[in-house]
C-alpha cells in the first residue's frame, strides 16, 4: 500500500518516444531526432530491432562517428551505412580526398570488400583494395569486380601458385586477368623448374667437389678447382645453408691438399738447397783440413802447440764432416778426398809419436856428440813436415859427420835458377801483400824445403829478399796471434760460464758446447798456448760430466734412429728387389718422399755408422728413382699415344658431338695413367689439351649454330602466334587463314623441347581452339541465315509445288530419299517436328517447352550416339536438322503452321551475330 500511494501521489515522468516499447514507434522517433543528439542516436544504433538501428544510423552522416560506433558495436546496418557514406552512394557525397583518408584507417575486411565492390570511384576502390592482404579475397575481386582496372590490380597481387591456378579458373569474364594469371603461373613454374635445375646443378657441383677433395694431386688439380668454384659462384644465390657448408668444407679440403702439395714441393726445394749447402760445407771442410795441414807444414820449427792446433782443428772438421754425412750421405769422390787427407794426418801423427819415443835417445846422442844418422833413419821424418828444433839439431850434427862428402857434392852442385826462384818470391810477396797467411806460409815452406835440399848458396840479392819476406811472414803470424788472443779469451770465458749455467736445458747447453768447440778449433794455432788450452779442455770435460745422463739418452736415441734407418733401408731393398709390374710412378714417388721424410725424422744417429748407412740409403734412393723414371717413361709413351689419338680426332671430319664424347674418353684414360717424367708431363699435357680444346671448340660452334636455328624457329613460331592472336575472324569464309596458319605451324614443328616451347604450344593450342570456336559460330550464323530459303522450299513441298529456286544437292538427295521411304502417321510426323524443335533449342541454348521436355533425353542420347564417330560441328548439325524436316512425310500444312513460329524464333536467335549462348558442343 505505501508503494501504491507513493506512485499515485508522485508526479509521472514522461518517457521519450525513442525509448518506447514499440519498435515502430522507436524507429519513427529516431527519424525525427536531431542529428546532433549523439547520445540518443548511439543508444538507438545499438537497439535490438534492425529497423530502429537503420533509422538511427540514417540520421548520422559523420563518417568518423560512424566508424567509432561500428568498431564499438558492429552490425549489418552500421556496415551498410558506412558503405553508403564512404562508398559515395549517399548524396551529396563526401569529398573524395576525405573518403580516401578514411579508407586508409579502415581495417575491417567486410567493409573493405564492400568498398572494393560498391565504391563509386575507381581510385576509392583501388585504395580499399590496397588495404586487403588476404589472397582469397584478392582472387574474388580479380574475378568478379565490375571495373577492369580493379580486377587487374587485384590479379597483380596474387602471387602463390595455388592462387594463380584458382584465378585462371575463375577469371572467365576478363581475358586480360586470365592471361596475366596464366603468364605469371607459367613464369613461376618456369622459375621453379629453373631453380630445380639450378639445385640439381649445384648438387652435381658439390658431388664433383667432394669427389675432387679426395683425389690425389695432379697438374690440373688447381685448375679444376677454380673452374668448379667459378661455376658455383654463378649458382650460389639460391643455395641453402647446408649446401654452402658442404661447398666450404669441400673447397677447404681441396685447398688444404693444394697447400700440402705446395708445402711438400717447398720441402723438396729446401732439401735440395740444404744438400747443395751440405756439398758446399763438405768442400769447406776439406779445404779447411788441407789448410790445417798446410799450416802445420809451414810451421818452422815445428812445435807441440802447432800439432795440438792441428789435432783440435782436425777434430772439429771431422765432427762437421760426420754431421753432414749423417744428414745427407757422402759421395765416393768426397769420401776418397777425405780418406786421403786422413791418411796424411795419420802420417804426421805417426811421425810425431815416433819423435816422442826417440826424444830421449836423440837428446843423449846430441849431448855425447854421436852420429845421429841411424836415429834419424829410424825416425823417418816426413819431408812435408817441418822439423822440430830437436830434429833440426840432429840433422845438423849428422851433417857435420859427413862434411867431406857434402863438400864434394857442394863443389859439383848446380847453381840456383834465379828466374824460377824470383817468381816464387814474387808469389810469396803477393800473398803477404794481400794478408793471406796460409797460402803465404805454404809457399814459404816449399821454398825452405828447396833451400834445405840444396847445398848451393843463394845470390846476395835473393838472400836479402828471402830474409825480408820471412820476417814479414813472422810478423803476419804474430799479428794473427794478436787478433786471435781476445777471441780465445772470449771463448774461454763463454765455456766456463756455460759450465756454471745449470738453469739452461741440457740440449741447449750441449748445442752451445759444440759451437764453442768448433769456434775454438777454427782459430787454429793463432795465439795458442798450453795454459788456455788446458783451461778450455777442463771446462769442456766438466760440461761432458754434467751432460753425461743427457748424452746417454742421446746415445740411446741415436741407436733407435739407427735401427729405424736400417729397417727403412731393408724395406726399400725388399721393394726394389721385387717391384710390381704395374707399379704406379705416382705411388713410387710417394714412397720415395715418405722414405726421405722418415729418414730425416730418424736423426741423430751414431757418427761412426752414419756415413756408411747414408751411402747405402743414397744408393737405394737412386735405384728407386731409376725405377720411377722407367715407369714414368712408360706412362710418357702411353700419353704420347693419347696425344696422337687426340690429334687425329681433332683433324678428322665427323659429327662434332661424337668426337667430343671420344675426347672425353681420352681424357678419362689420361687421368687413369700416372704422371710422366717432370717436364715431359707438362709438354704432353699442353699438346693433349690443345687438341681437346680444338675438338670442344668445334662442338661449341655446332651448338651455337643449332641454337641460332632453334632461336629462328622460336621467333618464327612466336610471330605466327602473335599474328593469329591479333586476328579476329569476321565471317565464315576466313577459315583459309586459320588453315594457312596451321600449315605454317606444322612446317615449324616440332620445336626443341624446353619450357619455352611447352608454353608456346599451350598458348598456340588455346588460340587455335578459340579461333575454331569463333569460325564455327560464324558458320552457324551463316547457316542459320539460310532458313528463309529452307522454309520457302518446305512450304512449296507441302503445297506440292516445284521448288524455286533450285535447292542444293544435299536437299535434292533428301527429297529423293523421302519419295522412297514409307509415309508416316500424323503422330509420327508431329513427333519428328518436335524432335527437330528440341534439337534446335539445344543448339541455340533456348529453354525447351514443358510439353517437349520428355524428348530432351532422347535427343541428347541421339546426339551422343552420333558423336561416337566424328561429332558434327554446330553448322553441320544445324544443316542436318534442317534437312531432316524434308524427310517428314506426310507433313500437313496445319501441322506445320502450329510449329512454324517456334522454328522462326529459334533460327532467328541463331542467325543473330554475338550469340554468346549458343551450345557448340
Amino acid at each position: 500500500m505505501p508503494g501504491l500511494f507513493q506512485r499515485l501521489l508522485s508526479p509521472r515522468r514522461r518517457r521519450p518516444r525513442w525509448d518506447h516499447q514499440d519498435p515502430s514507434v522507436r524507429a519513427h522517433a529516431a527519424l525525427q531526432l536531431d542529428a546532433g543528439d549523439h547520445a540518443a542516436l548511439k543508444t538507438l544504433s545499438r537497439d535490438s530491432d534492425a529497423s530502429v538501428r537503420q533509422a538511427a544510423l540514417s540520421r548520422l552522416s559523420d563518417p568518423d562517428t560512424l566508424l567509432a560506433w561500428h568498431r564499438e558495436a558492429a552490425s549489418p546496418e552500421s556496415l551498410a551505412r558506412l558503405i553508403d557514406v564512404i562508398g559515395g552512394r549517399e548524396m551529396p557525397a563526401l569529398d573524395l580526398s576525405r573518403r580516401l583518408t578514411l579508407v586508409d584507417s579502415v581495417d575491417e575486411h567486410a567493409l573493405l570488400d564492400a568498398l572494393v565492390e560498391q565504391g563509386d570511384n575507381q581510385t576509392l576502390r583501388l585504395t580499399a583494395l590496397a588495404r586487403i592482404e588476404d589472397e582469397t579475397r584478392l582472387i574474388h575481386h580479380a574475378s568478379d569486380n565490375g571495373i577492369a582496372a580493379v580486377r587487374l590490380a587485384a590479379a597483380e597481387r596474387v602471387s602463390s601458385p595455388a592462387g594463380l591456378s584458382t584465378l585462371v579458373k575463375q577469371a572467365k569474364r576478363d581475358k586480360q586477368v586470365a592471361r596475366l594469371a596464366r603468364e605469371r603461373l607459367a613464369r613461376q613454374r618456369a622459375d621453379a623448374e629453373q631453380q630445380a635445375a639450378a639445385s640439381a646443378e649445384r648438387e652435381r657441383l658439390l658431388e664433383a667437389l667432394e669427389a675432387h677433395a679426395h683425389r690425389p694431386w695432379e697438374p690440373t688439380y688447381d685448375t679444376r678447382l677454380k673452374h668448379w668454384v667459378k661455376a658455383w659462384e654463378a649458382l650460389a644465390d639460391g643455395a641453402g645453408q647446408p649446401q654452402h657448408q658442404r661447398f666450404d668444407i669441400a673447397v677447404a679440403r681441396c685447398r688444404q691438399l693444394i697447400a700440402e702439395h705446395e708445402h711438400h714441393h717447398r720441402e723438396l726445394e729446401r732439401v735440395k738447397r740444404e744438400k747443395a749447402a751440405a756439398q758446399a760445407t763438405r768442400e769447406g771442410i776439406l779445404e779447411a783440413l788441407e789448410q790445417a795441414l798446410n799450416t802445420v807444414s809451414a810451421s818452422e820449427p815445428l812445435t807441440a802447440e802447432a800439432m795440438e792446433a792441428l789435432a783440435s782443428r782436425w777434430q772439429l772438421q771431422s765432427e762437421r764432416w760426420q754431421s753432414v754425412s749423417d744428414d745427407y750421405g757422402v759421395s765416393d769422390a768426397y769420401a776418397a778426398r777425405h780418406a786421403e787427407l786422413e791418411h796424411r794426418v795419420q802420417t804426421l801423427w805417426q811421425a810425431w809419436e815416433r819423435l816422442a819415443q826417440l826424444d830421449l835417445e836423440l837428446r843423449q846422442a846430441l849431448e855425447q856428440g854421436d852420429d845421429t844418422t841411424p836415429i834419424l833413419a829410424r825416425l823417418d821424418w816426413p819431408k812435408t813436415l817441418p822439423p822440430t828444433a830437436l830434429v833440426e839439431d840432429a840433422r845438423r850434427q849428422a851433417a857435420t859427420a859427413v862434411a867431406p862428402q857434402e863438400a864434394a857434392r857442394d863443389s859439383s852442385a848446380p847453381a840456383w835458377d834465379e828466374q824460377v826462384l824470383g817468381t816464387q818470391l814474387d808469389q810469396l810477396e803477393a800473398e803477404l801483400d794481400s794478408g793471406r797467411y796460409r797460402p803465404a806460409a805454404q809457399i814459404q815452406r816449399q821454398l825452405r824445403q828447396q833451400l834445405d835440399a840444396s847445398t848451393a848458396t843463394l845470390p846476395a840479392a835473393l838472400e836479402q829478399r828471402w830474409k825480408q819476406l820471412t820476417a814479414r811472414l813472422a810478423e803476419l803470424r804474430d799479428w794473427r796471434g794478436f787478433v786471435a788472443a781476445p777471441k780465445r779469451e772470449e771463448l774461454l770465458t763463454a765455456i766456463e760460464a756455460l759450465a756454471e749455467a745449470h738453469e739452461q736445458s741440457d740440449a741447449e747447453r750441449h748445442r752451445r758446447h759444440q759451437q764453442l768447440i768448433r769456434e775454438w778449433r777454427q782459430l787454429g794455432d793463432a795465439a795458442a798456448n798450453r795454459e788456455l788450452a788446458q783451461r778450455f779442455r777442463a771446462a769442456s770435460d766438466a760440461l761432458h760430466t754434467q751432460l753425461a745422463a743427457w748424452e746417454s739418452e742421446l746415445a740411446n736415441l741415436e741407436r733407435d734412429n739407427l735401427a729405424r734407418r736400417e729397417a727403412l733401408c731393408e724395406q726399400l731393398e725388399t721393394l726394389l728387389d721385387n717391384p710390381a709390374e704395374d707399379a704406379d710412378p705416382d705411388a713410387l714417388r710417394r714412397i720415395r718422399d715418405a722414405a726421405q721424410e722418415q729418414w730425416d725424422q730418424h736423426w741423430p744417429v751414431p757418427k761412426r755408422r752414419a756415413a756408411a748407412l747414408g751411402r747405402r740409403f743414397a744408393r737405394l734412393r737412386q735405384r728407386l728413382q731409376t725405377l720411377i723414371d722407367a715407369r714414368a717413361g712408360d706412362n710418357a709413351s702411353h700419353k704420347r699415344e693419347l696425344v696422337a689419338e687426340a690429334q687425329r680426332l681433332a683433324e678428322q671430319e665427323g659429327p662434332a658431338q661424337q668426337r667430343a664424347d671420344q675426347a672425353k674418353q681420352l681424357q678419362q684414360r689420361w687421368r687413369e695413367l700416372g704422371r710422366a717424367p717432370k717436364g715431359v708431363e707438362q709438354t704432353l699435357w699442353r699438346q693433349f689439351r690443345s687438341h681437346c680444346d680444338t675438338i670442344f671448340a668445334a662442338r661449341d660452334a655446332l651448338r651455337g649454330e643449332q641454337q641460332a636455328r632453334q632461336q629462328q624457329r622460336f621467333d618464327a613460331m612466336q610471330a605466327l602466334i602473335d599474328k593469329l592472336d591479333a586476328w579476329q575472324p569476321t565471317h565464315a569464309g576466313e577459315r583459309d587463314v586459320l588453315d594457312a596458319a596451321l600449315a605454317e605451324a606444322q612446317r615449324l614443328s616440332p620445336l626443341p623441347h624446353s619450357r619455352r616451347s611447352e608454353g608456346m604450344e599451350r598458348r598456340w593450342q588455346g588460340i587455335v581452339h578459340a579461333r575454331e570456336v569463333t569460325l564455327e559460330r560464324l558458320e552457324l550464323v551463316a547457316q542459320a541465315r539460310t532458313w528463309p530459303d529452307y522454309r520457302r522450299w518446305l512450304e512449296q513441298m507441302i503445297a506440292g509445288e516445284a521448288l524455286d529456286p533450285e535447292p542444293p544437292a544435299a536437299l535434292r538427295q533428301r527429297l529423293q530419299q523421302r519419295q522412297m521411304q514409307t509415309p508416316l502417321s500424323a503422330d509420327d510426323a508431329e513427333e519428328g517436328l518436335q524432335r527437330c524443335l528440341v534439337q534446335l533449342s539445344l543448339l541455340a541454348g533456348e529453354p525447351i517447352p514443358e510439353t517437349l521436355e520428355p524428348l530432351r533425353l532422347e535427343v541428347q542420347v541421339a546426339r551422343l550416339n552420333d558423336a561416337l564417330g566424328r561429332p558434327p560441328t554446330p553448322p553441320e548439325e544445324l544443316e542436318q536438322t534442317l534437312l531432316r524436316l524434308f524427310t517428314i512425310a506426310p507433313l500437313e500444312a496445319s501441322l506445320w503452321a502450329r510449329y512454324a513460329s517456334s522454328f522462326d524464333a529459334l533460327l532467328g536467335r541463331l542467325s543473330r551475330a554475338g550469340h554468346e549462348g549458343v551450345d557448340t558442343r
